[in-house]
């Protein structure tokens, strides 16, 4: 017998179905493998499982652990095995580092593709004599930034340390690797081609550095593939001294192998490919931050976590890992206030559990106490548009209710200038439509026409991709989506990338998801020309006018009466005010709407907070003062309606 380490990936599908029992299947998996395999779970998590046995060899543990699987779970949820040797003890350091491999790394199948592949080559390898072949594969990998690049090329480096395919290092480390970014100067970490050449070529270096990481992104920027093959030509200079993994960002197929061509031309390469993220992912790692110091969380948190994960990548400067360990510290810390406030209070705390409520307020925002119909109630001047999505609603749920009847396209586009309410309506549709059974989870994802294009050729596709899978079973709202679009003869590529994979996605997902566009009128008529497909996809339109005066108005005195108290005279004085707005303004394209009155809200109540502090009260009140205060200051002063006056005064 054997002993072996195995890890078994789980199928995304499943992975989800079965995320709040925290990866306990595992124990499942054990019932089925007989008693004599000595079998062991080493770590079982959301995505994945490893279990150590033993076996008469490879293919009977492989086959054992298939037939445990296939009685626990027929036919569904294991996407592959992954088997590696423990060897004798000459070879243990080598399966110490592929056990660490298959138990500590997420998301990064394909790597531990290659780790595996890797344990089964070299000893072959050296019985032929022929072991340093290892040292000329180099490897092409596709990741986005903070997904993990220095990981892989530590891990890398340990392996063939282990695997004495390389010395150990002369600073005593057991990884020896360096990172390298190219591009067009020599500063903040970025190297040229003669810079980069002089720094492998040092000695130094070779002693302690076996793999390197050479980020060619610089290259995909205007398509600089003569500039690459340059680069190539001139590191066949040092092959001999080092693996060297190239990292891009990840692409699509096409975008992809064309780098993976270029370079394959003239080194020896394999693939690995590192897709974005999952949200299971994602929580996997972040709940190994939480267990590694001995806080245990409950499955009440994973959904606010995630709502965090997705607050996180709205700005779409999301860095994978680094993001979700600021995560993680920031929970940890509100847990120690937590429990800090309930120790000063005599309170009993638990310091090694973690639930929901410890933690409700990484979550910027609150979500709605009111139902999503009620919430439409109380936003003035939308009349119209509450009729017109409670005949869409009703539209669906009938459909639902009919297997005759085909579910209608509840796509949308929105119409109309900033500040009409576009986004509070399609927030509070997501609501709406969680609360009728349409959508899944009903939560709200907002991005702008710009966020969906990434930098290269073939990453736009890839980028859009992601996000819709973020939006499954929620609201996309995508604003200002026109900027993907323009009739002139300018190209645009990366933008038709992006509406192209949109209206792939709207159609593939169609009852899961629901994709809403917003921006002005005619630029949004201009959008339509991008793609044959995207207006039939989108059929449904509500125009969002400006508000009148006294709509605005009552926008201010809503928002005043809910978070405050005031005197009568601030309420005639905006009253006065929004009267006087002049109508050329309130035409424009520069108003705002509500976001104006937002604004002047917040500057009056800056005002009043001011005042209230100086003169030593804690309760603010709104005053007249604060609001005449507020609005002369020029941005809102400039809006006033200036009488002409004929004549001499």
């Amino acid at each position: 017998m054997k002993e072996y380490i195995a890890r078994l990936a789980l199928t995304l599908e499943f992975a989800k179905e079965r995320a709040e029992e925290l990866g306990q299947y595992g124990s499942e998996i054990l019932e089925g493998i007989p008693k004599e395999s000595q079998a062991l779970l080493k770590v079982s998590r959301f995505t994945f499982i490893s279990i150590k046995m033993q076996a008469e060899s490879k293919i009977m543990c492989r086959e054992i652990l298939q037939n445990a699987w296939n009685k626990a779970f027929p036919a569904e949820g294991l996407e592959e095995i992954l088997i590696a040797e423990s060897g004798d003890a000459e070879t243990n350091l080598v399966y110490k580092y592929t056990q660490g491999i298959y138990q500590n790394l997420y998301g990064m199948d394909d790597f531990m593709r290659r780790i595996t592949e890797l344990s089964e080559r070299y000893p072959l390898l050296k019985e032929m004599g022929a072991e340093d072949v290892i040292k000329k594969q180099n490897y092409l990998c596709a990741m986005d930034p903070g997904c993990g690049f220095s990981t892989i090329l530590s891990a890398l480096s340990s392996y063939l340390i282990a695997l004495e395919a390389f010395p150990k290092p002369e600073n005593g480390g057991e990884a020896a690797y360096c990172e390298l970014t190219m591009g067009a100067e020599e500063k903040n970490g970025f190297y040229d081609e003669d810079s980069a050449m002089d720094y492998l070529r040092d000695e130094d270096t070779k002693k302690n550095a076996y793999v390197v990481g050479l980020d060619i992104s610089y290259y995909l920027e205007g398509k600089k593939m003569d500039d690459l093959r340059r680069l190539v030509r001139r590191l066949e200079d040092v092959q001999n001294d080092y693996v060297i993994v190239f990292r891009i960002p990840f692409l699509e197929k096409k975008a992809f192998d064309e780098i993976s061509n270029l370079l394959s031309d003239m080194l020896l390469l394999e693939t690995i490919q590192i897709p974005p993220y999952s949200d299971l992912c994602l929580m996997e790692a972040f709940w190994d931050h939480l267990t590694g110091i001995n806080i245990f969380p409950s499955t009440d948190i994973m959904e606010l976590v995630t709502e965090r994960i997705h607050q996180e990548k709205m700005d779409g400067r999301f860095y994978g890992f680094k993001t979700i360990e600021k995560i993680a510290h920031e929970v940890i810390l509100r847990k120690a206030s937590k429990d800090a406030g309930k120790l000063g209070k005599g309170e009993e705390i638990d310091p090694k559990t973690l639930v929901a409520d410890e933690i409700s307020g990484i979550v910027r925002e609150e979500k709605n106490k009111l139902t999503g119909y009620d919430a439409l109630a109380e936003l003035i001047g939308m009349e119209e548009i509450t009729a017109r999505i409670k005949e869409i609603i009703s539209q669906i749920k009938v459909a639902m209710s009919n297997e005759k009847l085909e579910r209608p396209s509840i796509h949308m586009r929105f119409t109309g200038a900033p500040g009409t309410g576009k986004t509070t309506v399609a927030r509070i549709i997501g609501q709406i439509m969680r609360e009728e059974g349409i959508l899944r989870k009903g939560a709200f994802f907002e991005y702008s026409g710009r966020d969906l294009v990434a930098e290269y050729v073939g990453q736009t596709s890839v980028k859009t991709a992601t996000i819709c899978r973020d939006s499954y079973g929620s609201v996309l709202f995508i604003d200002e989506a026109y900027a993907l679009y323009d009739d002139s003869h300018t190209n645009n590529d990366f933008g038709r990338e992006a509406i192209t994979t949109l209206i792939s996605e709207m159609e593939n997902h169609r009852d899961d998801m629901l994709v809403v566009m917003a921006g002005y009128t005619d630029e949004m008529e201009t959008l339509m020309k991008a793609n044959p497909g995207i207006r039939s996809r989108m059929p449904v339109i509500l125009h969002f006018p400006n508000y009148n005066k006294r709509q605005l108005f009552d926008i201010f005195m809503l928002m005043v009466r809910k978070h405050f108290m005031y005197d009568v005279g601030l309420e005639e004085e905006a009253h006065k005010y929004f009267e006087a707005l002049s109508e050329q303004y309130m035409q424009s394209k520069e108003f705002a709407n509500a976001r104006f009155v937002r604004n002047l809200y917040e500057r009056t109540w800056s005002k009043a907070a001011l005042r209230c502090s100086l003169a030593g009260k804690s309760q603010i009140v709104l005053m007249k003062e604060d609001f005449i205060a507020a609005s002369g200051e020029k941005e809102f002063n400039e809006k006033i309606e200036v009488k002409k006056v004929v004549g001499f005064k």
